[in-house]
């Protein structure tokens, strides 16, 4: 997996169980405190992913994150992916 993919799939466990998870606006606190990452690398994970289409950026007094609906079903399929053990 791309290293921000994991930052996709920390989203993901935060607002999995929202009605509308697509919706939900993450502050960058939420989503530090559950990665063992610094602020830059989660901060450069978080710009690749708006990139990609897969979460979206807005300013709301501080920066805040979401899944896009792409952003939602990939994660979704990485969830659903089992491991491959050797």
């Amino acid at each position: 997996m791309l290293p921000h993919y994991q930052t996709l799939q920390t989203i993901y466990e935060i607002v999995k169980h929202d009605s509308r998870p697509h919706t939900y606006w993450c502050s960058p606190r939420e989503i530090i405190v559950r990665q063992l990452l610094g602020w830059d690398i989660v901060e450069q994970h978080l710009h690749e992913l708006v990139n990609e289409g897969l979460a979206e950026c807005k300013n709301l007094g501080t920066y805040a994150y979401r899944m896009t609906l792409e952003g939602l079903e990939k994660a979704r399929s990485l969830s659903q992916k089992t491991p491959v053990f050797h």
